[in-house]
């Protein structure tokens, strides 16, 4: 008799687990394409923050090529003046 208890506990207790496990199967569902959607936002920002960076990078050369033209027109100047003041 006491058998037969324990038997059936444990078949109810393996049933009970089950049904548990097939509800939380829904909720890994979920919470895989909640995941997904997060990734791929985080991989849309990655690519937002490369394309940026590019930008900042060439902005940056720009900016360096304009000063080095504008110190050889300063140097330029520079030179017709003291040719000038020679005089």
């Amino acid at each position: 008799m006491l058998r037969r208890w324990l038997v059936l506990c444990m078949v109810v207790a393996f049933g009970l687990s089950f049904i548990g496990g097939c509800a939380s199967t829904k909720e890994v569902k979920e919470l895989q394409a909640q995941t997904q959607q997060a990734l791929q936002e985080a991989q849309n920002a990655q690519q937002q923050c490369v394309s940026s960076a590019q930008a900042a990078e060439a902005a940056a050369q720009r900016a360096e090529q304009a000063a080095d033209r504008a110190e050889a027109m300063a140097n330029k100047c520079e030179s017709i003046f003291m040719k000038h003041m020679k005089k």
